[in-house]
């Protein structure tokens, strides 16, 4: 690092008057007013005396002429610095000698021969590199006509010689009194000087030697003390990079800077956090460590009425409260002051520190063991921080509830708000727990008396599918394959090379008709093993049929080395149907939640299967009605219609068409569930509810009664229900879905088939009108999922 004579090093500075007078005869030839009156006598007498108008290198002339050189420079400050005694100084050219000083810069930075003393080296060559970068700009200015600032502020601290607090003052240079000239003929300044980026001193130091150069004139300094606006902001930065109030260094650096904002030294500052979620309090020792209040025994074994009490107190004040002197008497009258009282503390500030919508979440404390040590001065200093550590425990508040969620999440599953509550309750309890005991466990969560809803959007044939696509990108890489053997056979004598084919050949007529599974692994471990391994030892031993061979390893996939074609389009087709669902069935699935809270869970595989529950406990603090359960039935049949329609729209538009089936069960007895932790889902409780879950199980590929059939139909809803009640519900919805033009009136009873440990089974099927254009005197159904993918 550069030190301070390091930097002032080739300096030509000399003090001159002349600059400030040609500033003020040019006042009085603009025609100011009043400059005339003021400052003509004045300059009347400099410039009859000779040796004034020089630059100064005698400080003897100063002293002789102190009168008029003080009346001089003083015009340089406006009358309420002066009489105020402001910090200031008039300094001889980038040098640390000043020509005059107000009283409290010499007190505060001068201890002899005029010579300004900073003990800090840091600060000093702060001071020293602004001197530089002001010069240097005197010399853009003077030889380039740059527009540059000739002030330069900056802000330093400085440590109090009387209370050994750390305050700041803002230094503010200015350079315009001072002229700059080239003493050195040999000198050859830089031609058309520009630069089109910032300069560091070290480079104008090489370009702009400074023995070369000679600033005549004065350098004016002002300090001003700007220690609680700068402490605001230390405690602000420091607030910022705040965990927590656990944190050791940023509390200490907390503590020292609130010392500095109210000026005493010897004072504690405590911070108190009153953690609240789903109304209940949250305590941890981290979070209270550095408590005042929580020091004291007796607030810990009762902190729910403690905590009530702070929030009374404060409840209808955000005014912090000073209490000059706490003695036993003041304590008797207020509860709260006793437990600070018991502790050894004699005066106290307490501010409450709120959220915007007016909750208290903590307490910011600041006591003295000294009584009257704290008085209404401190109390107005520290107003401007308050705000900072509401902000700051807010910040600390949102930690403590990802803690909690991901505690959730760690021993759960992403939770949906409706059910968010329950979560919540039992990580928080958890976490309690575990803070006195380490056998803590994890509540069980269920859910009694709620109605389920089962759905599901299902890629017609997918598996077949697939095996179809992998089926004909393997003939095509066995083809290749093949093709590129026989062209390599008639250039080399290689017997192998006819082997090779009669096994592909023998490979190509086993998956003609059909891929088994077992085929489909011996075929890919002949091709990326011995087939691979043969054409690259070929090659490499005969470049002349690289071309030849090439044509195979190009036609692969290059990450996974297989003929990949139709694979892809069998994939990015299902990809893209289930991207579009899943967005389809977020939008339609908000605005069911504003209805009524239920829990919603969907499965993305090929296609999407979901489950609603619905209930009194779910949503204990919302009135329940069965009505709610019929508003989403008819909303499920609908989204099913929507969805049918959806991927109608975009069979189009897909790299392999593929159609998607849709399937309700109708179950009308409500029943309870339970998070499996394990499984990370919800799973229904008792026997006959456990039924309920192999039927979903069941219906997926049913089959209607006597006939290879599959219930589920592209462009049809399938309805599965087992009671009469059921059947009619949904024929009311289905009628009035198809007076919407959403369903068609072709509708099916159909019996189905029974399977494993099922029967009785009966359905419904319905079309779906896949027509979106509404029918003469029919109004469209809105959607905006709908609508902003049709659109596309």
């Amino acid at each position: 690092m550069s030190t301070v004579s390091n930097l002032y090093e080739g300096f030509n500075g000399e003090l001159s008057l002349e600059p400030l007078i040609m500033v003020l005869k040019k006042m009085i030839a603009e025609g100011k007013p009043g400059a005339k009156h003021l400052y003509q006598g004045m300059i009347n007498e400099i410039e009859a005396i000779p040796e004034l108008l020089q630059p100064i290198t005698d400080p003897s002339i100063l002293k002789t002429h102190e009168v008029l050189v003080t009346t001089l420079l003083s015009t340089i400050f406006p009358p309420s610095t002066l009489r105020d005694e402001g910090i200031y100084a008039v300094c001889y050219p980038f040098r640390p000698e000043t020509a005059y000083a107000s009283p409290p810069f010499t007190k505060l930075f001068i201890k002899d021969n005029n010579i300004i003393n900073i003990p800090d080296p840091k600060t000093n060559i702060k001071i020293a590199r602004a001197n530089l970068s002001l010069a240097y700009n005197l010399i853009l200015q003077k030889f380039y006509s740059h527009d540059v600032p000739l002030t330069a502020t900056s802000v330093h601290p400085f440590s109090d010689e009387e209370t050994h607090l750390t305050r700041y003052y803002e230094l503010r240079m200015n350079a315009q009194f001072v002229e700059v000239k080239c003493i050195n003929n040999d000198f050859a300044m830089p031609v058309a000087f520009a630069p089109h980026r910032t300069i560091e001193i070290e480079e104008l130091q090489e370009l702009f030697p400074l023995e070369n150069f000679r600033f005549e004139g004065l350098v004016v300094m002002e300090v001003m003390d700007v220690t609680s606006e700068q402490v605001i902001a230390e405690i602000k930065n420091a607030l910022l990079n705040i965990n927590a109030f656990s944190d050791v260094e940023v509390y200490n650096d907390l503590q020292q800077h609130v010392q500095s904002l109210i000026g005493l030294k010897n004072v504690h500052i405590g911070i108190t956090p009153f953690f609240k979620k789903n109304e209940y309090y949250l305590y941890t020792e981290a979070h209270y460590q550095n408590s005042l209040l929580f020091k004291n025994a007796e607030v810990i074994n009762n902190k729910d009425i403690i905590s009530e009490q702070c929030r009374d107190v404060f409840r209808n004040s955000n005014q912090s409260i000073l209490y000059e002197i706490l003695n036993e008497s003041s304590s008797r009258f207020n509860q709260l002051l006793k437990y600070y009282y018991e502790q050894g503390i004699k005066s106290l500030i307490l501010c409450p520190l709120k959220r915007d919508d007016g909750e208290l979440i903590g307490l910011l404390e600041i006591a003295s063991e000294t009584k009257a040590r704290l008085q209404f001065n401190q109390l107005s200093k520290i107003q401007p921080a308050i705000q900072l550590f509401a902000l700051a425990l807010e910040k600390t508040a949102e930690s403590l509830d990802m803690q909690i969620d991901k505690t959730i999440k760690e021993h759960f599953t992403a939770i949906q708000p409706a059910v968010e509550w329950k979560f919540t309750e039992a990580a928080f309890n958890y976490l309690q727990h575990q803070q006195v005991s380490d056998l803590a466990r994890m509540p069980a969560i269920a859910f009694e008396d709620v109605y389920p809803l089962y759905g599901s959007i299902d890629v017609r044939n997918s598996s077949t599918e697939r095996s179809l696509s992998i089926q004909k990108d393997l003939m095509e890489q066995l083809q290749i394959a093949n093709e590129v053997l026989g062209k390599v056979d008639t250039m080399i004598e290689f017997p192998l090379l006819k082997e090779y084919q009669f096994r592909i050949e023998k490979y190509i007529a086993s998956i003609t008709e059909a891929l088994l599974p077992d085929d489909e692994m011996m075929i890919y471990d002949f091709l990326q093993n011995d087939v691979d391994a043969l054409f690259k030892n070929l090659v490499n031993n005969k470049p002349a049929i690289k071309k030849i061979v090439n044509k195979y390893f190009d036609a692969l996939d290059p990450q996974r080395k297989v003929v990949y074609h139709q694979r892809m389009a069998y994939e990015e087709s299902i990809t893209r149907i289930n991207d579009v669902l899943d967005r389809f069935m977020d939008a339609e699935q908000h605005a069911a939640q504003e209805v009524y809270p239920h829990y919603f869970e969907r499965y993305i595989t090929d296609g999407i299967e979901f489950n609603i529950y619905v209930g009194q406990s779910i949503s204990p603090q919302k009135p329940f009605n069965e009505m709610y359960v019929s508003n989403l039935k008819l909303w499920q049949l609908t989204l099913l219609a929507k969805a049918a329609r959806v991927t109608n729209a975009l069979e189009k538009r897909l790299s392999l068409p593929l159609q998607t089936t849709q399937l309700i069960l109708a179950h009308s007895i409500p029943l309870t569930i339970s998070f499996r932790r394990k499984e990370r889902k919800f799973d229904v409780d008792g026997a006959y509810n456990i039924r309920y879950e192999i039927v979903k199980k069941r219906i997926d590929k049913v089959h209607l009664r006597d006939s290879d059939e599959r219930l589920t139909q592209p462009g049809k809803i399938g309805i599965v229900y087992s009671q009469q009640k059921e059947l009619n519900e949904y024929l009311e919805y289905m009628e009035f879905l198809q007076k919407e033009g959403l369903l068609t009136d072709n509708v099916e009873h159909l019996e189905l088939e029974d399977t494993q440990g099922i029967s009785g089974l009966k359905a419904i099927r319905v079309e779906v009108n896949l027509n979106t254009e509404p029918a003469p005197g029919q109004e469209p159904l809105k959607s905006s999922a709908v609508d902003k993918v049709l659109s596309k």
